[in-house]
């Protein structure tokens, strides 16, 4: 069977919107297992102070030298943002993203060697795998704004928060397989055998993305009539690539909320993704005593908010459908659940646990409720530049991301910092879920006022055309 012959028949069971969200989800599995796995990996890379085994081929890391390998990733992140988004707006998010994930699995292989040529002692700095992870965090800058590009040319507009949470919230099982697989694994087969292994993997999605995915569907061969109309008549997109109306785009305050929404947000959830594997371990050593264990209560929250999140989004989507409430409405109240939410249960935290009585419990509970509510991003914030810029969608969560990646590298540093002296010390950790709370409910403030859920003016081609023979009218004269 050729190839053509196969994805024919392939397209006459399956729709070809889902299966770009079938391999949009994988895909966004090993984007996130790729970014997060070295957060758990790296408490079984150094050496253990209470250990009489030969540690001679472990790290002498401290925690600062840990948030630097885990942190720099965003670094990177910040770089191809905008210009991700725009790429694959003009040639297209399938190529984009393949690129864009084939380069980092190639770099996930070379971290074994990467860590080994930094040195082992105290005063060794891990400067190859630093690299290596700041090119990572490069690489992997353009897949949220490639996707949410292509969703913008296939999601119709009643499965537009569904479809884009099956791909994207491919992150979460991207970070259980990143945080439970990779425990599970050191324990079996080593750290350095787990990079080898989901690095290799992603080169499987990668042949299947390549062969099966197509751009939009006025380019797919075998897309049915039945669904190419259905979609065109459900989407808000030029068939070409418009110039982009910058002007429009900076001063918009909907713009704007996603802006402000997506820095609140990435300083809540990379906060936590990165950080609560250390505190787990810190806090309750006698329980976290193995790779597996931590793995999976660190597992276990990511795994609850892939399952809300496939539920809040089906939800917005049948509130919408059936006009129970706006579009608007439903992107600011998913929005606010997804950080005020949080925000609540690190506060519980902040006034119930402590160095007396650490409550391992309630710790894992309020941590796994506050991750579950994170996943109203994918009904709210995220899924928004596909309602109020279609044509710009990828640009416009490229500018935002940008920003939203400060976040990533930040947080980190600053908890780093307060804990530095004695993670252990629940005390330390006052201070960061403090801060973290404020962000958040701030944010969802400004989002509630400032979002809107309807298609701006500047995203119409024609408005784009008008306003530019008006400039050109003005300049000659």
């Amino acid at each position: 069977m050729t190839r053509l012959s196969g994805l024919s028949c392939v397209t006459k069971l399956i729709p070809c919107r889902y299966i770009l969200a079938i391999l949009g989800f994988i895909g966004f599995i090993f984007n996130y297992c790729l970014r997060v796995n070295i957060n758990l990996i790296i408490t079984s890379m150094v050496r253990d102070d209470n250990s009489t085994a030969d540690q001679s081929e472990l790290f002498d890391w401290d925690s600062k030298t840990r948030n630097d390998i885990i942190s720099t990733f965003f670094y990177g992140y910040v770089v191809l943002q905008l210009p991700g988004g725009r790429l694959a707006e003009v040639i297209g998010g399938k190529r984009v993203l393949g690129a864009s994930l084939g380069l980092t699995a190639v770099l996930t292989l070379l971290i074994p060697e990467a860590a080994k040529l930094g040195g082992y002692e105290k005063d060794d700095y891990p400067i190859y795998l630093v690299i290596i992870r700041i090119l990572m965090g490069f690489f992997e800058s353009v897949t949220f704004p490639a996707m949410t590009s292509m969703l913008a040319r296939w999601a119709p507009f009643n499965e537009r928060a569904l479809l884009s949470t099956i791909i994207m919230a491919g992150s979460q099982v991207g970070t259980i397989v990143g945080f439970f697989l990779s425990g599970v694994m050191v324990d079996a087969i080593g750290w350095e055998a787990t990079f080898y292994i989901e690095g290799g993997a992603t080169f499987v999605w990668l042949l299947l993305w390549l062969l099966l995915i197509y751009d939009s569907p006025e380019s797919h061969p075998f897309i049915s009539s039945a669904e190419l109309q259905y979609i065109q008549d459900n989407t808000h997109i030029s068939t070409k690539s418009p110039p982009v109306p910058w002007k429009s785009i900076v001063t918009s305050f909907p713009v704007l909320a996603v802006l402000i929404a997506n820095v609140s947000n990435n300083w809540g959830f990379h906060l936590l993704m990165t950080e609560l594997p250390q505190y787990l371990t810190e806090v309750f050593p006698d329980y976290m005593d193995d790779s597996t264990t931590a793995g999976l209560w660190t597992a276990i929250p990511y795994a609850s908010m892939w399952a809300c999140s496939l539920i809040y989004s089906f939800i917005c989507d049948q509130l919408i459908r059936k006009q129970y409430i706006s579009v608007k409405m439903g992107r600011v109240f998913f929005t606010v659940l997804s950080q005020t939410g949080p925000a609540i249960c690190l506060l519980v935290m902040v006034l119930t646990v402590s160095n007396q009585y650490p409550k391992l419990e309630l710790t894992l509970a309020l941590f796994t409720i506050a991750v579950s509510m994170e996943g109203g991003l994918y009904a709210g914030w995220i899924t928004n530049p596909q309602d109020i810029a279609p044509n710009f969608a990828g640009s416009i969560l490229g500018i935002t991301n940008a920003f939203g990646a400060i976040p990533g590298f930040v947080a980190p540093k600053i908890a780093g910092v307060l804990v530095n002296d004695d993670p252990s010390d629940v005390k330390n950790w006052t201070p960061v879920w403090i801060i973290t709370c404020c962000i958040l409910v701030a944010a969802s403030i400004l989002f509630g006022i400032l979002a809107d859920g309807k298609p701006q003016p500047w995203n119409d081609i024609n408005t784009i055309n008008q306003d530019e023979e008006k400039s050109a009218e003005k300049i000659k004269s």
